[in-house]
């Protein structure tokens, strides 16, 4: 069997899949911190705008990857939904504008009812949209490393543990009530995600130790490289699941607990770019060159 280390995807999609996750998960928790915590609606309305800009940075990126600008409109055509993993992840994205406008237009006019099934209708769609980043990856069929169902669970709990940083990042100039149980309540989830994403990324590095030469190849990949080990591992995910479990149970510790989630958002885009990069295709012998 021929080994080939996949080289069509590479920056730009690492980036747009990092900046998509990102944007769903940010909209989700920012409107659930609305709806639940009680946090107003300038809150809503403002997490929700920023979720929305970095989702809409991260599809810049893939029309940018298409090469062609008036290829991404074939993201769109209905009939590609049915067997396109980017043609259904445009659905989902365009629910969470959708429902994500709605929910700020009657947050904003005070529209309770109306204002919690756009909000809910929103959240889904979000969650949505963090869940198909992996499920992108998880349909090339031709890269075992990629196709598991591991991959858009990981790629999830990631996309949310980001949300949650950026959710620590907005809460953590506010000193109202309402606003430290809610950066509690986002740091202790965030502590849990982390801790969720290590037995995830065991459980996937188990599988490789298993599967076929190329999931064994792309595993060799991801463990050899120290931008995996000590920058993503290390850095991204041991470190801040420290920083973070120790800054919970100290007073007035935000800012350590605001740089641990600095580090957050830099594992969760290094995750997708090794993950993407470490990608392995096997042929029959003959078929690669």
């Amino acid at each position: 069997m021929d080994l080939v280390q996949q080289h069509t995807w590479g920056w730009f999609i690492a980036i747009y899949l990092f900046f998509g996750g990102l944007g769903g998960a940010t909209m989700a928790l920012g409107i659930l911190g609305e709806l639940r915590f009680n946090k107003g609606k300038w809150f809503g309305i403002g997490v929700t705008v920023l979720g929305m800009a970095i989702l809409s940075f991260g599809l810049l990126f893939l029309v940018l990857d298409l090469i062609d600008p008036f290829r991404f409109l074939l993201a769109f055509w209905i009939k590609g939904i049915g067997h396109s993993w980017i043609a259904r992840g445009m659905v989902v994205i365009m629910g969470a504008y959708i429902f994500g406008v709605l929910y700020m237009v009657a947050a904003f006019f005070e529209s309770t009812t109306f204002k919690k099934w756009m909000g809910y209708l929103a959240m889904f769609c979000g969650f949505g949209v963090t869940t198909y980043t992996g499920l992108l990856l998880n349909a090339n069929v031709g890269i075992p490393f990629w196709h598991t169902p591991a991959l858009p669970v990981l790629f999830t709990v990631s996309a949310f543990s980001t949300g949650c940083a950026i959710l620590m990042w907005v809460l953590a100039g506010k000193n109202d009530h309402e606003s430290e149980h809610f950066f509690h309540a986002i740091e202790s989830f965030d502590i849990f995600l982390i801790s969720l994403e290590l037995l995830i990324l065991f459980a996937y590095f188990d599988f490789a130790r298993g599967g076929n030469l190329a999931v064994v190849k792309s595993a060799h990949l991801l463990l050899g490289n120290p931008i995996f080990t000590i920058g993503f591992l290390i850095f991204g995910l041991i470190m801040p699941l420290i920083l973070e479990a120790y800054a919970s149970m100290k007073e007035n510790s935000r800012g350590l607990a605001v740089f641990a989630s600095g580090l957050v958002l830099l594992g969760g885009f290094l995750l997708r770019y090794l993950i993407v990069w470490a990608g392995v295709f096997q042929y029959p012998h003959g078929l690669a060159g």
